[in-house]
């Protein structure tokens, strides 16, 4: 490529890039420099097809300085066999390049047609895809927050709708109870419930015991070891084995739900239900939601149970506590309401953790990429939202005195 060097001899003819023997389609440039001054003319079809190759080749273009002041720069338009704006919008860019540079461009030769779209684009700036935005931390920061909240706003505008779809949906099988599918409920409850069990057993065991043995240390300095059971029968009852379980339950059945019906959008299987007049909702999200309001109860008393289990084990491999005399502590230390506090829950972390993973699911585009997104999304969002209802649930309850 050719630069606008400025020398003392005269020169014709020199080709920028393309060439106007070449092909009639192709846009070409021509510098040419004489007695009158400077003179580039404009050759070929400058349309959208043609043109995003040079378009690149104007922005590297290499302009020295005409001389010691500005000099005149005819732009001669009369080889020019086509133009739409992309091309008329990449000539008046090569025109505010060339004044950059000291040169004063005038264009010639132009159709009234062309003159017309040179004013139509002059008159609406344009945002350039190459100009350099600066930016802050503290900008980022708040267009980070802005977002953040709109998204939440979203969120909580389409899990308030997905709520009462699925609420409609229920009444409905309330009335026409043949239409729930009973085969996906037992299949669901299966794998959200049943399969669960070992490794919600495991883990609570494991907090249990932990519980249990930071407790008798921090209270041996006090001589008040046997209040640490008591402190495992509240904290593992009301808190501890309702939490535990509903996050795995969040990590392990709602990223479940979201990939199953996220792989049914991909397929367009939901969009076939719909053709054919079967209601997503009841078919796919209402079983999946039941199966975890029924199985989330019943695997929160399994780690509260286990809970309990692991704090006995230490109790005995540290304090000598026997399983009879354990059992009695725990009943003379800790009330039944703890344990009805923490099963009330339940079925509100379970209706949370269902809608989430299937409204995830429904958001799933045509492309892997976004199943994972979602997939990931919802298990974020289920524990966040598991944990500000814990936390919600836990602050009344305790201002009511419950």
């Amino acid at each position: 490529m050719a630069s606008y060097d400025q020398t003392d001899d005269r020169q014709s003819g020199v080709s920028l890039f393309g060439s106007k023997g070449g092909s009639s389609s192709r846009p070409a440039l021509e510098w040419a420099q004489g007695d009158d001054g400077y003179l580039l003319r404009i050759f070929g079809d400058w349309q959208v097809r043609h043109v995003r190759g040079i378009a690149k080749e104007i922005k590297k273009l290499k302009c020295g300085t005409p001389g010691t002041g500005p000099k005149g720069l005819t732009v001669d338009m009369a080889g020019l066999s086509g133009l739409d704006t992309a091309g008329a919008m990449l000539i008046l860019d090569m025109n505010e390049l060339l004044k950059s540079k000291g040169f004063i461009p005038e264009i010639v030769n132009a159709r009234e047609a062309d003159q017309i779209l040179f004013e139509l684009i002059s008159r609406h700036p344009r945002e350039r895809g190459d100009t350099e935005v600066k930016s802050s931390m503290v900008l980022d920061l708040v267009r980070d927050l802005g977002e953040t909240v709109l998204s939440i706003g979203r969120d909580i505008i389409e899990i308030t709708a997905m709520i009462g779809q699925v609420t409609l949906s229920l009444l409905g099988l309330i009335i026409r109870p043949w239409r729930l599918r009973f085969t996906s409920l037992v299949h669901h409850m299966e794998h959200a419930g049943l399969k669960a069990v070992s490794i919600i057993s495991l883990i609570c065991f494991l907090i249990g015991a932990v519980i249990m043995q930071q407790s008798v240390e921090q209270l041996r300095a006090y001589s008040a070891e046997y209040f640490s059971i008591d402190m495992l029968g509240i904290l593992a009852l009301r808190e501890v084995g309702v939490l535990l379980t509903s996050i795995m339950i969040a990590g392990r059945s709602g990223a479940a739900f979201t990939a199953e019906i996220g792989s049914m959008k991909m397929r367009e299987e939901v969009d076939a239900m719909r053709a054919l007049g079967i209601d997503p909702v009841e078919t796919l999200i209402v079983p999946r939601v039941l199966a975890l309001v029924i199985a989330l109860p019943l695997l929160t008393f399994i780690g509260n149970i286990m809970c309990l289990a692991g704090g006995a084990f230490i109790a005995y491999q540290v304090m000598n506590i026997d399983l009879q005399s354990f059992v009695e502590r725990l009943n003379d230390g800790v009330d039944i309401r703890h344990f009805y506090v923490g099963l009330i829950k339940t079925p509100f972390v379970a209706l949370i953790i269902g809608i989430v993973g299937t409204l995830e699911g429904m958001r799933v585009q045509g492309s892997a990429e976004s199943l994972g997104t979602h997939v990931r999304a919802s298990v974020v969002k289920s524990i966040f939202l598991v944990i500000i209802l814990d936390a919600a649930f836990a602050m009344a309850l305790t201002a009511m005195g419950i």
